[in-house]
């Protein structure tokens, strides 16, 4: 099984051979995923917004289009959330892999990506993007390739 790394913005991975079967999505997804997190006299935020493309071919594929406004946040509070978005993008690929569903022919764009300086923590961005791959790699959104 290859490891592969999470480097920001765009980056493509050879993910198998073409003798190997694999799974991909039937169709589009785009999910929007705003995880809150209420503890005493705070609020704890991540909002993630993902694009989830089948591909003709055995890549998986990310790219960061995460719009920075420089109002609300600053470009390195929003390269850190991108990447933890990232590295969960490919852990969950990991763990798919792992229960024999390897998934292939795959690219995301991170389409929306909110981080308030303050109220935003990794644990808010590893949720928020759990939730949407749950919901992208359940059963019925994929089928069986090769």
């Amino acid at each position: 099984m290859q490891m592969p790394r999470c480097v920001p913005h765009q980056r493509v991975i050879v993910a198998t051979t073409p003798d190997q079967p694999s799974w991909r999505l039937k169709q589009t997804i785009i999910e929007y995923e705003r995880y809150v997190r209420q503890i005493p006299n705070v609020e704890r935020f991540a909002i993630v917004g993902m694009r989830l493309i089948p591909q003709p071919n055995r890549l998986i594929s990310f790219r960061d289009l995460a719009l920075r406004d420089g109002r609300f946040l600053a470009f390195d509070e929003l390269r850190w959330a991108v990447h933890v978005v990232g590295q969960i993008l490919l852990n969950v690929l990991t763990e798919q892999q792992a229960q024999g569903r390897l998934i292939t022919g795959l690219h995301c764009d991170i389409t929306t990506c909110v981080v308030h300086p303050v109220d935003s923590h990794e644990r808010d961005f590893v949720q928020a993007t759990r939730t949407i791959l749950e919901r992208c790699f359940a059963d019925e959104q994929l089928e069986q390739f090769g």
